[in-house]
């Protein structure tokens, strides 16, 4: 988008270079031309990309099934469910349809909060939720909460791996920092010293042996949404579900030039200053620093796995033998229905991309016999 280009490229001529998390954040939020502000982001299968949500409600229908577990073990009066970065409420949607028909008792004791940036997103979420107007609440971020004390359940669905990082290079013993800077009216990188200090004390934690030239995305938002959920959640879980690795996979040496990628029409390259403000930015999430930073807030781990194994603990084969039941008589719609879902859980497809960790927050002495036994385990290679 020539605008943003443009703006970019005026911000750096009057500051000098910027971090590489400073223009990410004017690529995708920048209020007026941000990729995902701007209203112009087409998410689905007509896209640049789609989502879980987007393949099949058996998704949404799946994690209600843990909620509903979730909300059973709490046994409160008054609960709710916190969706960050909810987007235009597809996955809000089908957590709200399922619990509706499974549980109407908790559903009528549950409000549904969605925090979305996007005013955009917002508006047209009324439109998804309207005959759910009375269970859902829409605000800009979790501040917004900080006078309540809620109990329930706070969900994110690939959320992190879009939030603004930053990126390093390692090179004679030490990491530097890649900037975004100008050279001859064109957008160009350039290593300095990291800009914050955080960003040295990252990797003191991690035992590992780094490569000359190796390069990596740090994400420093996740702390502080942690902190903004502690502060805002009184007991409940948190699920996190996004494409990542733990640090032994995410720092390997076969990922030289870290993960981060754009997504264009489905089509991926690594030329994040074409397209500026039209094209995805993401990385995969590092989810040992969201395990290590979680259980500084008392925010602990209860089970990390893939959404292959997630979905079928849950109960998504049970779905499809209803939807075999459903569909019986329309044989076509019945065959996309299965392969849809099968997409959500099987190896080497979105079964395996996806990891998902569940936190819990003073919980930890009513989680015995919580988490089902698998009715069987599906093994997924590293790539």
């Amino acid at each position: 988008m020539k605008n943003l280009t443009q703006r970019v490229k005026s911000i750096i001529r009057d500051k000098g270079p910027i971090t590489f998390a400073e223009f990410m954040e004017l690529a995708l939020y920048d209020p007026g031309y941000g990729y995902y502000s701007s209203g112009n982001v087409n998410i689905g299968k007509e896209g640049d990309f789609y989502t879980s949500p987007h393949v099949h409600k058996a998704f949404g229908s799946a994690i209600c099934n843990f909620i509903i577990k979730s909300f059973d073990l709490m046994n409160e009066d008054n609960l709710s469910i916190i969706e960050l970065g909810a987007g235009k409420g597809i996955l809000a949607l089908d957590i709200l349809n399922h619990l509706k028909t499974n549980n109407p008792k908790q559903y009528a004791r549950t409000t549904y909060y969605i925090v979305e940036q996007s005013n955009y997103s917002k508006n047209i979420s009324k439109q998804t939720l309207s005959n759910h107007t009375e269970k859902v609440k829409r605000l800009s971020s979790l501040g917004e909460l900080y006078k309540e004390d809620i109990i329930g359940v706070v969900i994110s669905n690939e959320l992190l791996d879009a939030l603004p990082f930053h990126r390093l290079k390692f090179a004679s013993g030490k990491f530097n920092e890649i900037f975004v800077t100008l050279e001859d009216d064109d957008l160009v990188e350039k290593t300095d010293k990291p800009s914050v200090p955080e960003l040295e004390k990252y990797f003191n934690w991690i035992d590992m042996d780094f490569r000359e030239d190796q390069e990596f995305e740090v994400n420093l938002r996740i702390e502080k949404i942690l902190k903004e959920i502690d502060r805002v959640l009184q007991k409940g879980f948190v699920i996190t579900i996004d494409y990542g690795y733990l640090n032994s996979e995410l720092f390997s040496a076969q990922r030289m030039k870290g993960t981060y990628k754009c997504i264009h029409r489905h089509s991926i390259n690594e030329t994040p200053y074409i397209n500026i403000g039209e094209q995805d930015i993401t990385a995969h999430v590092d989810f040992s620093n969201l395990i290590r930073a979680g259980g500084s807030f008392n925010i602990n781990k209860v089970k990390y796995t893939t959404q292959g194994q997630f979905l079928i603990d849950w109960g998504i084969l049970d779905l499809i033998s209803g939807d075999l039941e459903e569909n019986d008589k329309l044989k076509n719609s019945s065959v996309k229905e299965i392969q849809a879902i099968k997409n959500l859980f099987l190896p080497e497809l979105m079964g395996d991309k996806f990891k998902v960790l569940i936190q819990e927050k003073n919980l930890e002495r009513e989680l015995h016999d919580f988490y089902p036994e698998p009715p069987f385990k599906i093994s997924f290679k590293v790539l």
